[in-house]
C-alpha cells in the first residue's frame, strides 16, 4: 500500500510512519523543514517538506493524498477547524465511489473522549457508547469525529489513544517526567497535578503504532469504526509518581489539585475508567509492552539519555 502520514515527525507519527515502512509499505510523511525531512529519509519515509495542515500545505501533500491507499492525521490540535480542513481537501480531490476503493482515512482522537471520573459501575465507559465526557480537551474532538466516522467519501477510522508513555514520554514530560528530573538534580521534591484516586489509561507509543498498522490494513472492514487504544489495565497515578520517584532519585513529590483555569491539568487529573476490546475483536491487536509502572527501569533511561529533557512549567 502506499500511506501518508500527517505529522510524521511527531510522538505518534514517526513511530506509525516507520511501523507501515517495516511492514513493507510505501510511506510518504509530511515534516516542518529540511533537518526533519532528513529524519524521516533515514528511515526510508518519503518526506514532504510543507505544513501537515490543510491551505498551502495540502497544495503540496494534496497531490499525493489522492494517490495513496490510508491517510492518517496525527497532528496535534486544541481545536476542529485544523482536521476538518484537511478532512474535507480529501474528500473533495477523491471519486472513488464503493468502499473496497475508497481511501481509508485514520484520524487521531483521545480516550479522554470516554472519561466520567472515578467512581463505581455507572461510571465505566465502553467503546461502543458515545463519548460523553464533559472535558474541555476533549469536546473539541467531536465534530471531527462524528465527520470522520459519517463520511461517505473514506473509509474513516477513529483511534482513541490513553495516554502514551516511551522515550520523550509526551504529555508524561510536563506533568511527570520533567518535573522529576529537574528535582533530583537540585535534590528536591517536585510539584505533581493531579488527585489521589486519579487512573490513567496508557499505551506505549510501538503498541499504538501497530494499532495504526492493522487498522489502515483492514481500512475498508473497519469504516466508521472508532478503537481506543489502551493498555487491558489503567495505572494508579500514586503509583507512577513512587516508582518515579525512585529511578529519578528525586526526594518525592508534593501532589496539588488541578487548576479549573487550565483545562489540560483538569484533563490529566481525570479518571477514565473502560476495558478496550474491539481493536484485539476486529484486528488482533494486544499491546506487549509493559505498563509504565512495571517498565519504569527501561523507560526512564530512555527519556534522559534522548534530548535533554525540558525545564518543567511546573518546577517549584
Amino acid at each position: 500500500m502506499k500511506v501518508l502520514v500527517l505529522g510524521a515527525s511527531g510522538f505518534i507519527g514517526l513511530p506509525v510512519a516507520l511501523a507501515y515502512a517495516r511492514a513493507g509499505h510505501i510511506v510518504y510523511g509530511t515534516a516542518r523543514d529540511a533537518k526533519t525531512a532528513r529524519k524521516l529519509a533515514i528511515h526510508e519515509i518519503i518526506p514532504l517538506v510543507t505544513p501537515a495542515t490543510a491551505g498551502h500545505g495540502f497544495s503540496v501533500w494534496g497531490k499525493i493524498a489522492a494517490e495513496v491507499d490510508v491517510i492518517i492525521d496525527t497532528i496535534r490540535s486544541s481545536e476542529a477547524d485544523t482536521p476538518l480542513a484537511a478532512l474535507r481537501g480529501v474528500e473533495e480531490i477523491l471519486s472513488r465511489g464503493v468502499a473496497s476503493t475508497r481511501v481509508t482515512y485514520i484520524f487521531t482522537g483521545g480516550a479522554w473522549s470516554h472519561s466520567r471520573g472515578n467512581g463505581g459501575l455507572d461510571k465505566w465507559s465502553s467503546e461502543q457508547l458515545p463519548p460523553t465526557s464533559d472535558l474541555e480537551v476533549a469536546a473539541w474532538q467531536r465534530p471531527v469525529e462524528e465527520a470522520v466516522l459519517s463520511s461517505t467519501r473514506v473509509n474513516g477510522i477513529v483511534i482513541r489513544p490513553g495516554t502514551l508513555y516511551g522515550r520523550s514520554g509526551s504529555m508524561l514530560e510536563p506533568f511527570l517526567l520533567a518535573p522529576a528530573y529537574d528535582a533530583a538534580k537540585a535534590g528536591r521534591e517536585f510539584d505533581a497535578v493531579g488527585l489521589p484516586d486519579t487512573r490513567l489509561l496508557m499505551v506505549h507509543q510501538d503498541d499504538l503504532a501497530d494499532l495504526f498498522l492493522r487498522a489502515g490494513e483492514r481500512g475498508p472492514l473497519l469504516a466508521g469504526s472508532a478503537l481506543v487504544a489502551c493498555n487491558a489495565q489503567s495505572e494508579r497515578w500514586t503509583d507512577i509518581l513512587d516508582a518515579v520517584v525512585r529511578v529519578s532519585g528525586a526526594k518525592g513529590y508534593r501532589m496539588r489539585a488541578p487548576s479549573d483555569k487550565v483545562p489540560a491539568e483538569v484533563a490529566w487529573a481525570s479518571t477514565t475508567l473502560l476495558r478496550p476490546t474491539l481493536a484485539h475483536s476486529l484486528t488482533g491487536w494486544t499491546p506487549r509492552k509493559p505498563g509504565l509502572v512495571d517498565g519504569i527501569d527501561m523507560y526512564w533511561p530512555s527519556f534522559h539519555s534522548g534530548s535533554p529533557p525540558r525545564s518543567s512549567p511546573l518546577a517549584g
